[in-house]
């Protein structure tokens, strides 16, 4: 997989010069109902894969940071092994959107990546895949997210040297193991023993006055989302990335869109569900 360097990256996300209703859509079905092999810088095919990434860019940002923050209402024993499985998503749509921003998507489907990065004659290379035809993830893992990931780090090689010096160790992968992340997340998920273990963990060891305190895996997982979310936001406010992503949710800058979307106070319906008399 090839991605942008910097420069390329800026000029590829440039900020739309106005919002263009109904031009952005669901990369999955864009790629689906198209035949496109490769996407040449100037035509029609470039500049809608372009807007709906750079959509989806925005879009990833905010889920991931919504995650993050209500993934800290999470922190009490019965719901640490969902506020573990909120922060692996707020994670991976921090990931998504740098690698989206340096030109690439990856998934199971279909993988985006860089043919020719230099400005104004840039082109991305479609692959497809189908159950016959199964996309290869750099080392060879199998399911959807550990390809993912193992693109994802495997990238990264090439964007580290634009990282910001305290935010390097996220480019690398957790306990240099790609699939960490996935693991971590399956095993709290899926086998109710470890699910169990990670409640209890927080019961006896963490003190919500000292964020610091939490342990374990979900203390990893913690500072990872945290530590991603802060390389998308850092790449996404060099390139100066505007797409309108937000229209319907809300307006103005992503700052003002963050703050009135991630902040707002959820609402108290325990009294009008099943709660109240379970």
């Amino acid at each position: 997989m090839r991605l942008f360097d910097f420069t390329e990256a800026r000029h590829f996300c440039q900020p739309l010069p106005q919002y263009q209703p109904g031009v952005g859509q669901s990369l999955s079905v864009l790629h689906n109902n198209r035949g496109t092999s490769r996407l040449r810088e100037g035509s029609n095919d470039f500049e809608i894969h372009r807007v709906s990434l750079l959509n989806a860019i925005e879009r990833w940002i905010l889920f991931g940071i919504a995650g993050y923050r209500r993934a800290l209402d999470m922190l009490i024993p019965s719901n640490a092994p969902w506020a573990q499985v909120t922060l692996y998503y707020s994670s991976f749509f921090a990931a998504n959107a740098i690698l989206g921003m340096f030109g690439a998507w990856v998934h199971f489907e279909c993988l985006v990546d860089v043919e020719h990065g230099s400005p104004p004659n840039q082109i991305l290379l479609v692959t497809k895949y189908t159950s016959n035809r199964k996309l290869k993830s750099p080392n060879g893992h199998n399911g959807s997210h550990r390809i993912f990931w193992d693109f994802f780090y495997y990238g990264c090689n090439s964007i580290s040297p634009w990282v910001p010096g305290n935010l390097q160790s996220t480019m690398s992968p957790v306990n240099n193991d790609p699939v960490w992340q996935v693991r971590a997340r399956n095993e709290v998920n899926y086998d109710m023993s470890k699910a169990f273990d990670a409640a209890t963990l927080v019961h006896h060891s963490f003190n919500p006055r000292r964020l610091r305190s939490l342990s374990g895996p979900l203390a990893q997982q913690l500072e990872l989302a945290g530590n991603m979310l802060k390389v998308a936001l850092y790449f996404a406010n060099e390139f100066e990335i505007n797409s309108f992503a937000y229209e319907g949710l809300s307006t103005g800058t992503r700052a003002r869109a963050l703050r009135a979307l991630v902040k707002k106070v959820p609402p108290d319906l325990a009294n009008q569900s099943a709660f109240q008399t379970s």
